[in-house]
């Protein structure tokens, strides 16, 4: 497996390659962060948009073929009836920039200044090359807007050029001039984004170069990059009033929070890449960026689950500076923590309101069936390896938001009157290897079947046989049956059957990973021993079985 790391956060301008031109025209009347947009449509995550392309086949070629020269060229754009002519393309990224599939970015006003589309200057479009689930961004940045941080809107697209396919893409809002009027109010200050190569710095004190060898100006405002200097300073060894009279420490502190929350292990707080920086009359704010290596990236889901928010940069695998070799840590955070920032509290409200795991689940939940048929078809094919992702996705919000509340994330009603669950039953028995786990996994409180979350039940490696003791009284059994997600792919699948006074009850078909869950229906039982028997279909297994929803009444 070839792990390719996160893009640079900034669409760097290429040698020779200004910023893009200032708006000459009056600057339009932008809505605010939760006012009514009309370009909300464009990023509409109920929907999938059609884009076309076309232009000169060879164009396309170079584009497509030698993404890395990020040449421009100019192309037609239709979306539905819409025609924008002279609409500048070129290939950006870094670590997901792929021949094939390249990630693009649309400037609408490129070759024609002023020109727009519906309002929107550029778009950007993501291959989600390291993303098999499609969905990271989606998610992530919208938890980070309901949490009132400034973070790009989403959504997808089909791209076709020439009339032939061309992949499924994420698209991005870029941060620029209309996104920074939309969340600040002014779009006349300093965006920096960093250079490529050059993460890892943050807002420490900058050492080998200067701040423009470090950072990328996003915008036509006039800097030699002295302001990053001395913020950097005062972060550094500022006062507590300079530090808050230049620094929207508030903001800072509960961006890395919520990013670490939700696994974030490439971002400023955690290895000092992934974001921009924005100085709006000398008081500067953060804006995320590029979250596909947050929400237990497919490569890192064990590391993204033990994030510190108070220390990520321990758990991040590219925590240090680039060039200098030195270990990061993010100052900012650090001055919030000395300060007194409640970092717990800040960790208890993200997970009770805009993480809120059963609002998250559902918009995966969603964002999955809507796209699954556009990823199988996509020219990555990573179909498999996205059924995988999505529930896995699933799996890791609900582990991490348990973990962090200390409880099942998930609402877990109680008995009925007279009825038993499997931890009132005495599970007992063999496992093929490991531990009888009851209303628990490896992951957590309860489990997870192809996706969906039981709050109780018995876990139990294949080969097992679990006992139950059935009290008098008891005529009734129900259960399903499945294995526990999580790439636990180091077997072929396993039987359940349920057993009692050698007759067998039930059996069901036979389960591989990520299968749904299987459910034995109401069984007649007597008071006494009932078995719960897996069977692996190979002699060795490592197979998760789960009975879960185990009741008796």
């Amino acid at each position: 497996m070839t792990l390719l790391l996160a893009c640079a956060v900034a669409d760097i301008p290429l040698a020779g390659e200004s910023p893009a031109p200032a708006d000459t025209a009056e600057e339009e009347s932008v809505p605010g962060p939760g006012e009514s947009d009309p370009t909300d449509a464009i990023f509409d995550p109920t929907v999938i948009h059609d884009f076309a392309l076309e232009l000169p086949a060879a164009d396309w070629a170079d584009i497509r073929d030698n993404p890395y020269a990020e040449n421009w060229h100019a192309a037609t754009f239709r979306h539905g009836s819409e025609v924008v002519e002279t609409v500048g393309i070129r290939a950006f990224g870094a670590g997901s920039l792929i021949p094939g599939k390249p990630s693009i970015k649309l400037s609408f006003d490129h070759f024609v200044p002023g020109q727009d589309y519906n309002g929107i200057e550029q778009l950007k479009l993501d291959n989600s090359s390291q993303d098999p689930g499609f969905m990271n961004e989606l998610i992530g940045t919208a938890i980070l807007r309901r949490s009132g941080l400034p973070a790009a809107r989403t959504g997808w697209t089909r791209l076709t050029v020439n009339d032939e396919p061309a992949g499924f893409y994420v698209l991005f809002e870029p941060v620029d001039d209309r996104f920074l009027r939309r969340w600040f109010g002014d779009d006349s200050g300093n965006l920096y984004g960093t250079a490529d190569g050059h993460h890892g710095q943050g807002l420490n004190p900058i050492v080998n170069g200067g701040p423009l060898d470090w950072y990328v100006p996003q915008t036509n405002a006039e800097t030699d990059g002295s302001d990053l200097v001395a913020i950097a300073e005062i972060v550094a060894s500022g006062s507590e009033a300079e530090l808050e009279a230049a620094l929207d420490l508030d903001e800072f502190t509960r961006m890395s929070v919520t990013r670490s929350v939700f696994g974030g292990i490439d971002t400023f707080s955690a290895d000092g890449n992934n974001f921009y920086l924005y100085n709006l009359d000398g008081f500067w704010s953060i804006v995320a960026w590029d979250l596909d290596a947050d929400l237990g990236y497919p490569y890192y889901f064990s590391t993204a689950l033990v994030v510190d928010p108070e220390a990520p940069w321990l758990t991040s695998p590219w925590a240090y500076n680039p060039v200098s070799g030195a270990a990061y840590t993010d100052p900012v955070l650090s001055r919030a923590i000395a300060s007194g920032i409640d970092i717990e509290a800040i960790v208890q409200e993200s997970l009770a309101g805009p993480g809120e795991w059963s609002v998250v689940d559902a918009e995966i939940a969603a964002a999955a069936a809507l796209i699954r048929e556009d990823v199988y078809d996509d020219l990555l094919g990573y179909g498999t390896a996205f059924d995988q992702r999505r529930h896995d996705l699933r799996l890791w919000v609900h582990t991490r938001a348990s973990a962090l509340l200390g409880r099942d994330a998930a609402p877990c009603d109680d008995p009925a009157p007279g009825e038993y669950r499997a931890a009132d039953l005495g599970p007992a028995g063999t496992v093929g290897w490991g531990s009888l786990l009851v209303d628990s996994t490896n992951w957590g409180p309860g489990f997870n079947i192809a996706g969906e979350h039981f709050c109780t039940g018995v876990f139990a490696h294949a080969p097992s046989d679990v006992t139950l003791a059935l009290p008098p009284g008891v005529t009734h059994f129900s259960a399903a049956v499945g294995l526990q997600d999580w790439v636990q792919q180091c077997g072929d699948g396993a039987t359940f059957s349920v057993a009692q006074d050698g007759a067998t009850l039930w059996t069901s078909s036979s389960r591989a990973n990520y299968d749904e869950p299987v459910a034995t229906g109401t069984l007649a039982v007597v008071t006494g021993e009932l078995h719960l028997v897996a069977s692996p279909n190979a002699e060795y297994s490592c197979d998760t079985a789960a009975w879960v929803d185990v009741r008796a009444w």
